[in-house]
């Protein structure tokens, strides 16, 4: 704690809560991070939102090539500092120990993919209030990396991994493409300013493929007309919100062995995939 006031003091830097910065200052939360992403020299690792680096710095020892993106400039000196040699535009040694390259962004307005070569890994300590639009970004990128592990709050991340009975959108989309799993978690007091609740380190490891084969335009057309009423019976909100006539929507909830008064967080993955296929056709004449 001592050492980031007084890194974050030097620079004279305030946290900005509003952009979600909160430290993580505890250095085996830091290292737990690190190596759940298994990194090996040479891979490419993309880091979201580097902060004062200190994460930053222990990928970079690793060997791996990081492409850290930080939306706020005002980072520059502290991490200019912490990074010393590994930080590219600033090494005198290029062909040293400079194998991080800091560039300065909105990432969900750049083209990260570009950048990285296919294999890559994400680690991130993402701002709790785009945790969805980070996850959602990495799903659906033509260029997906193939492990991520982000640092978000414990709920969201207990949420990503549920099992059906309360399975969401986010749970859903994300249990398509990968395996969730989460490896630790952190205490509010190991972050400096402390936020209002834990965290949890989330890993997903991502498939070659979605688990089943489906549109994902379609599909999730589907599984967003169920949530759209979350409380009320599936068989209500899909004849409802997809215009569904009664003997159809009927005889795709029997052939994938749905109950027609379940509500759509109960159903598994597996039954979500049966009622599109029973409904494929007629999703894809919709579209």
């Amino acid at each position: 704690m001592r050492e980031i006031k007084e890194l974050l003091a030097k620079y004279k830097f305030r946290p900005n809560d509003l952009l979600g910065q909160n430290f993580l200052i505890n250095e085996d939360a830091l290292r737990e991070i690190v190596s759940a992403a298994e990194l090996s020299a040479g891979d490419d690792v993309l880091e979201i939102g580097s902060g004062i680096g200190n994460l930053t710095k222990l990928l970079s020892e690793t060997g791996a090539n990081v492409l850290a993106v930080e939306k706020d400039q005002r980072y520059f000196p502290i991490l200019k500092d912490q990074l010393g040699e590994h930080l590219q535009t600033h090494s005198k040694t290029p062909k040293s120990k400079a194998n991080v390259k800091l560039v300065f962004a909105d990432i969900t307005h750049f083209n990260f993919q570009q950048e990285l070569k296919p294999g890559y890994k994400v680690v991130a300590n993402i701002p709790y209030y785009i945790t969805g639009k980070i996850v959602e970004m990495l799903l659906t990128a033509k260029n997906r990396p193939s492990k991520i592990v982000l640092l978000m709050q414990k709920e969201v991340a207990q949420r990503i991994t549920a099992k059906a009975g309360d399975l969401s959108i986010l749970a859903i989309s994300v249990q398509l493409f990968s395996n969730p799993r989460i490896v630790g978690f952190v205490p509010k007091s190991d972050f400096f300013p402390s936020p209002k609740v834990d965290s949890a380190i989330l890993v997903l490891d991502m498939l070659a493929k979605p688990k089943f084969n489906v549109s994902e335009k379609e599909f999730f057309r589907l599984v967003k007309a169920a949530f759209a009423g979350k409380r009320k019976q599936i068989h209500n909100t899909l004849k409802n919100n997809l215009g569904l006539e009664e003997t159809t929507l009927l005889k795709a909830l029997e052939a994938s062995l749905v109950d027609s008064k379940a509500r759509p967080q109960e159903l598994s993955l597996e039954q979500w995939f049966k009622l599109y296929m029973s409904l494929k056709d007629f999703l894809a004449k919709a579209s």
